[in-house]
């Protein structure tokens, strides 16, 4: 099913955590390819390339393996870059066999802002135009995961 933003119902997801970095390490950690392939993505999945042109317009491209094989891939163009306090990228779902996302091709967004901690960083992403509660909720898994794994990264 081709299906653009504008014909799903959005819906949208923010999560709140604080690490115990800086600002500018957790701006990298979204940005730099080498520190992206340590730790994006859920338990179990491995991320193989990391590919970032890291400029409004610029692309990003992210290769995944599922704990069962399956190569996954990830990618957008960033939007807005405010080093080290925000990042604003789409997130394509192309067909992808994400629960709740199966079948669709819509551009959605993905915020980070980087507000800073007196021993950390709060990290606030919020996730839009997701094209089903089924979508949001398995999309909430997903993030919370790899945070947790960013977590293990920069502390």
């Amino acid at each position: 099913m081709n299906t653009t933003t504008t014909e799903v119902e959005a819906h949208t997801l923010t999560i709140s955590r604080d690490f115990p970095a800086d600002r500018k390490r957790m701006f990298q950690a979204w940005t730099d390819p080498e520190m992206l392939t340590r730790w994006f993505g859920p338990p179990g999945v491995t991320t193989l390339e990391a590919a970032v042109d890291l400029r409004a317009g610029g692309e990003y491209r992210l290769t995944m393996r599922e704990p069962g094989g399956e190569i996954i891939v990830h990618g957008g163009v960033y939007r807005e870059i405010v080093p080290p306090e925000k990042l604003v990228f789409t997130w394509v779902l192309a067909g992808q066999a994400c629960e709740g996302s199966a079948g669709f091709h819509a551009e959605t967004v993905v915020t980070l802002t980087f507000a800073a901690l007196e021993k950390g960083t709060r990290l606030t992403l919020t996730h839009e135009f997701l094209p089903t509660e089924i979508s949001r909720t398995a999309h909430a898994a997903g993030w919370e995961g790899s945070l947790t794994r960013l977590l293990e990264t920069v502390a």
